[in-house]
């Protein structure tokens, strides 16, 4: 049976819980005019939940800690509004693909862990220099970044762990070191956004190493520029 609600953003006041909690009924959810905050645990277990839609203009800024945990949401759109996520609003929706237009300044731990039909890193948020502890644990199916981390400073413990399609197994490892985590996902972040570039960079700097190597260094002008180029996209 399918059940299509309205949220009010109300809470079960005697168990401190969301009202949809563990109805797993609920198929399609719409977002009450005014709603600013999806409340703690509101979806948490709604496993016939797959229509889910953050409409741009929307008066969400916070979802709420485990809101959405092991619901059957399919994809995430429009979250530009969105501020704040809360520890584990995502974990284990095991349906979830898709993630698109997140604008979040705060997220909370292990957020989208155990989502493993989840294929790609996409848009992470310019506002956000810190990918959260956990935050793609055990994301399987992960095999793309397809966004500018350019801006990323530093991840928390284990936000890859278990990411086996996108990290060699050093790296997908438990503790495996943040640092040298986030230089991989870096470099893998500019090359697959740059494929044609990144070939023809390799191959100038291949090309003009075999010059030098040949006559000299007659042009140590030219020679450090394209240096400094090619060196962006090391073979």
């Amino acid at each position: 049976m399918s059940k299509a609600v309205v949220y009010m953003g109300r809470v079960m006041a005697w168990r401190h819980e969301g009202e949809f909690r563990n109805d797993e009924e609920v198929t399609d959810v719409t977002v009450a005019d005014g709603v600013a905050e999806i409340k703690d645990s509101a979806f948490l277990g709604c496993t016939g939940l797959s229509n889910l839609t953050f409409l741009k203009g929307s008066a969400i800024t916070t979802i709420g800690k485990r809101a959405f945990e092991e619901s059957g949401v399919v994809a995430l759109w429009g979250l530009e509004g969105v501020r704040k996520i809360g520890n584990e609003a995502f974990a284990h929706c095991t349906n979830l693909r898709t993630i698109e237009g997140l604008g979040c300044e705060e997220m909370g731990i292990y957020c989208f862990t155990g989502c493993s039909l989840l294929q790609s890193m996409k848009g992470w948020p310019a506002s956000m220099t810190v990918i959260p502890v956990g935050c793609f644990f055990d994301c399987t199916g992960m095999t793309t970044v397809d966004c500018d981390l350019s801006h990323v400073t530093s991840i928390g413990a284990n936000a890859f762990y278990g990411c086996t399609s996108l990290l060699p197994p050093s790296l997908s490892a438990m503790d495996a070191d943040p640092a040298t985590v986030l230089t991989f996902l870096k470099r893998k972040s500019i090359l697959e956004r740059a494929p044609e570039r990144h070939a023809f960079l390799c191959s100038l700097k291949h090309a003009q190493s075999n010059f030098y190597n040949r006559t000299g260094d007659p042009c140590g002008a030219s020679r450090r520029i394209i240096m400094e180029f090619a060196g962006l996209f090391p073979a």
